[in-house]
């Protein structure tokens, strides 16, 4: 009896942090600090959204007029207008900058 409870605990040892870290139950430093990334770059991405919306009301622009691959480069310079505004950590400013001239392509 004493060897099934040698080979279970090794079985446990070995299966328990493969079994945790592929059900999510363990996380490692890195993903939380994407994790952490990634939700400081939604929020200040909502944030940049946000205000183009209001400098197109403000300036009478069509948010239309930015769609488009053709387009890219005037919206790139209406998001560096607004980021401008924004105090962004410059670590993310790339991203944010990215991720807001997406939303509105």
């Amino acid at each position: 009896m004493k060897e099934r409870n040698r080979i279970g605990l090794v079985v446990g040892l070995f299966a328990a942090p493969i079994i945790g870290f592929n059900a999510g139950w363990i996380t490692t430093t890195t993903a939380s600090v994407q994790a952490s990334e990634t939700a400081r770059v939604d929020a200040l991405t909502g944030i940049c959204s946000s205000a183009a919306g209001r400098m197109a009301t403000a300036r009478s622009t069509d948010l239309v007029t930015l769609k488009g691959y053709d387009n890219r480069a005037k919206r790139d310079e209406f998001v560096a207008v607004i980021m401008a505004d924004i105090q962004v950590p410059a670590d993310i400013l790339d991203k944010i900058s990215t991720s807001c001239s997406r939303s509105l392509s």
